[in-house]
């Protein structure tokens, strides 16, 4: 079987296209400051997975990730082989996550063949309704009225600000409702019995897994194991304890943290919106970054605990703001990715005075240096990111870009040349 972890027909071009944009979309820089005219652009490279990645997560026991990973527009697409089925998977982010995804989903099957669970499963309740994170598996549908292609990221944030999902702005709703109403938050599920979220939260923090994945696969089969155990009045504990043994809970779920693991679904939507409030964000901006329906709980907790260690820094609410233009999944763990850089960085590489969002997320440093946190697996030299190193409001005596992933040799030379220094981040 092949399962496809992306969202649309398009979704390489999408995640890539958007990365694109938060790099590149402000104005052109003046016709006199123009990058080295020797650099011709580069095209999109095709590259050995064991050059783009650490060998830990090229190949293991449950897996192998195909051998030619297409670069499109600075990420990384790769195919992730395993027993469980195929993957096709983009960033190497998620692909680390979706490879700590697969012992769990083999230890669910075993758990689920166990006698203790067979015995659950006898005596368990019909359950009430299927798992509602498959939104992924009808893209078209989902995404009917979010405006195609990525022309809003080239509008002035904040400008008419509109709510994806109609619960985000009902009046007459609490804020915890008008999350929970969105429908089809992506690695959401709809069982509600009292007690099952909990039940569930447990099972998936016990096997080092998220329990808001998007992992139609993983997510079926912990919410199916949760409902027998809880229903079934059968320990989370029992099962785990026998069948899952230490060294096989492989942790990948960079964006996932204990509050995602003890805190209710309805709790931690209203934790979130207060902590949006705190960040500067108003009322009409909290509610419709929570009714983003792209917006995994995990991935929004993420977001919002790096914005909120950012407390010293000014110009939060700016990223709020871009967050909440995301139109994709990959979309919005990539502005996650990029605010978790800054907070990683802030206090130990750089001193952080301010943060912007000007099309793309740009740190400005105590001593008016610029950062520009860059979580890409491949950086090229193409005509976006010459326009990018060129960019007027990004002159400073001192500026930078952080990556995550690699960098072709002529991008180097390229930023090099305009006096960009290039920095390895540590990965997500």
């Amino acid at each position: 079987m092949k399962f496809i972890t992306r969202f649309s027909p398009n979704s390489r071009i999408r995640l890539a296209a958007f990365a694109a944009a938060l790099l590149c979309a402000l104005p052109l820089p003046p016709s006199g400051y123009a990058a080295p005219a020797e650099l011709t652009y580069e095209k999109p490279q095709l590259l050995k997975a064991s050059y783009l990645l650490p060998p830990n997560i090229v190949a293991g026991d449950l897996f192998r990730v195909g051998d030619q990973v297409s670069t499109e527009m600075y990420m990384g697409h790769f195919t992730l082989y395993s027993d469980v089925g195929t993957f096709e998977v983009s960033g190497e982010n998620l692909l680390k996550i979706r490879i700590a995804e697969l012992p769990a989903i083999r230890q669910l099957d075993s758990m689920s063949k166990s006698k203790e669970f067979l015995a659950a499963a006898g005596n368990a309740a019909v359950k009430p309704v299927k798992s509602a994170v498959n939104m992924v598996e009808n893209p078209v549908e989902t995404v009917k009225g979010i405006p195609s292609g990525l022309s809003r990221f080239f509008d002035r944030v904040g400008s008419g600000i509109k709510s994806i999902a109609n619960s985000a702005t009902d009046s007459d709703s609490t804020a915890g409702e008008k999350g929970a109403n969105t429908a089809g938050r992506v690695g959401d599920f709809t069982i509600t019995a009292l007690g099952f979220e909990d039940s569930r939260r447990q099972l998936a923090q016990d096997l080092a897994v998220d329990p808001y994945t998007t992992n139609t696969i993983l997510a079926d089969k912990l919410t199916n194991m949760a409902w027998v155990t809880f229903s079934g009045k059968l320990g989370v504990n029992t099962l785990v304890s026998v069948f899952v043994p230490v060294s096989i809970a492989i942790s990948g779920t960079a964006f996932t943290n204990d509050l995602v693991y003890n805190t209710t679904k309805s709790d931690l939507i209203i934790k979130n919106r207060e902590m949006m409030l705190d960040i500067g964000g108003s009322e009409t901006l909290a509610d419709t970054l929570l009714g983003n329906r792209w917006y995994s709980l995990t991935v929004l907790t993420s977001l919002l605990t790096g914005l909120e260690s950012l407390s010293k820094v000014e110009g939060r609410s700016q990223l709020l703001e871009l967050a909440t233009k995301a139109a994709s999944e990959e979309e919005a763990r990539f502005v996650a990715a990029t605010v978790q850089m800054l907070a990683r960085m802030n206090g130990t590489k750089v001193s952080l005075a301010k943060v912007s969002a000007r099309g793309t997320v740009v740190g400005i440093a105590r001593n008016g240096a610029i950062v520009v946190p860059a979580p890409v697996d491949y950086l090229s030299w193409t005509k976006q990111i010459a326009l990018l190193a060129q960019r007027q409001d990004l002159r400073a005596p001192h500026r930078s870009i952080w990556l995550t992933g690699k960098i072709s040799t002529r991008a180097r030379e390229g930023f090099e040349a305009l006096g960009w220094t290039i920095n390895r981040a540590a990965p997500l």
